[in-house]
């Protein structure tokens, strides 16, 4: 619970301060991995991918996770319009794909 609590606080530092990070979770997990560890954007894609939890670095499902909890507790945290509304679109599209 305390590691979600630290991912949590670093995620919305960071959307705070970076509107390209609310409107992509690429984005904003380049952003924390950077911020995790230095120069993590000169890794190899396959090398983040494999070895974060050896590079200490948070999984990508939970930073998108934690994206969305805190979108929804504060508003002003949300992505740009055109972004919410493709979110929300794709939400339902897996709603139907997922009763199928």
């Amino acid at each position: 619970m305390r590691y979600l609590k630290t991912i949590e606080r670093k995620v919305r530092t960071i959307l705070a301060k970076n509107e390209d990070a609310r409107n992509d979770d690429m984005v904003l997990y380049l952003v924390l991995c950077n911020a995790c560890l230095k120069d993590a954007g000169a890794l190899p894609l396959a090398e983040i991918m494999t070895q974060y939890k050896y590079l200490g670095l948070p999984s990508f499902e939970s930073v998108s996770r934690t994206r969305r909890k805190l979108q929804a507790r504060y508003p002003e945290l949300a992505g740009s319009r055109p972004v919410r509304k493709k979110r929300s679109a794709g939400e339902h599209d897996y709603r139907r794909y997922a009763k199928e």
